[in-house]
């Protein structure tokens, strides 16, 4: 697990700490790691992001989210190393001992009772999906419709969010998906009609949040479906990484970064806004 060594704070690779943090994450479902990649990474990775020479590109439509993605084939070594980081082996291992889902084959099994209502989890979530899924030929034929409409009506949506791309559900082995985002005044994603509620694990890294106050907005905020309640927010704050177990019944938004964020520039006048890998695993 070579590549664990060379980017990840060591204090995170001792198993009696991971075991820690496994018992808090699965008491609350969510944890924030603090200075997670070793500084001499992180540093290379915000003078990477800070010199600009990444291609960037607007994501929308703008009822459902304006933000800005970065295109992975423009992007320097290191931020492709780091993005090849949170899709790697090893990385699905370690996040399997830090949350106790099972994200790696030799993640440690649950018992069969517990698989089979995870299984039952999965099935339900695929079923609410945008995209839909395929399924056997013993199924009434009026689902096949609704399938088949769910398509159509999602191939007219355009640039769907990454955690609205259809997950290999059929596949037992695990999958994520993820984007490297910027972060500035007037940005936000907004709960919508076909918002996917789904059982994945969230994974947020922040970057150039130096200065970042919370009234700014661009925090992520989690609400239970069909309520205002806010279950929990996650404030951007520099190499933490924020990690959050979502199920059915929850949905995310990120807040509207308002005019106020403009004050940054006045701490770090080269600097508006900051940035985040965000990456969502699959069971």
């Amino acid at each position: 697990h070579e590549i664990l060594y060379d980017w990840i704070n060591p204090t995170y690779l001792d198993m009696d700490y991971q075991v820690q943090i496994q018992d808090e994450f699965e008491e609350r479902s969510e944890i924030l790691l603090k200075e997670f990649l070793k500084p001499e990474k992180f540093a290379e990775v915000c003078e990477a992001l800070e010199k600009g020479d990444v291609e960037w590109s607007s994501r929308g439509p703008p009822n459902k989210r304006f933000y800005e993605k970065a295109e992975e084939s423009t992007l320097p070594k290191i931020l492709k190393d780091c993005m090849e980081l949170f899709r790697s082996e090893p990385l699905f291992l370690l996040l399997s001992n830090f949350t106790g889902l099972k994200l790696h084959f030799l993640a440690p099994s649950e018992d069969d009772e517990v698989e089979d209502k995870k299984e039952g989890e999965a099935a339900s979530a695929a079923d609410s999906t945008e995209e839909g899924t395929s399924h056997s030929s013993s199924e009434p034929e009026n689902n096949e419709v609704a399938i088949s409409n769910n398509r159509q009506q999602s191939s007219e949506q355009t640039d769907p969010e990454p955690e609205e791309c259809e997950a290999e559900k059929e596949s037992s082995v695990p999958t994520c998906q993820g984007e490297l985002r910027h972060w500035n005044t007037g940005h936000y994603t907004l709960i919508h009609d076909n918002s996917k509620t789904e059982f994945a694990l969230d994974l947020l890294l922040y970057c150039g949040c130096d200065g970042w106050e919370p009234e700014y907005g661009g925090f992520t905020s989690y609400i239970a479906k069909g309520e205002d309640e806010e279950l929990l927010t996650v404030n951007p704050e520099n190499n933490s990484l924020a990690l959050v177990c979502r199920d059915t019944e929850t949905l995310k938004f990120v807040k509207h970064i308002n005019h106020r964020s403009l004050e940054q520039k006045k701490t770090i006048p080269n600097r508006t806004g900051f940035w985040d890998f965000s990456f969502v695993y699959y069971e």
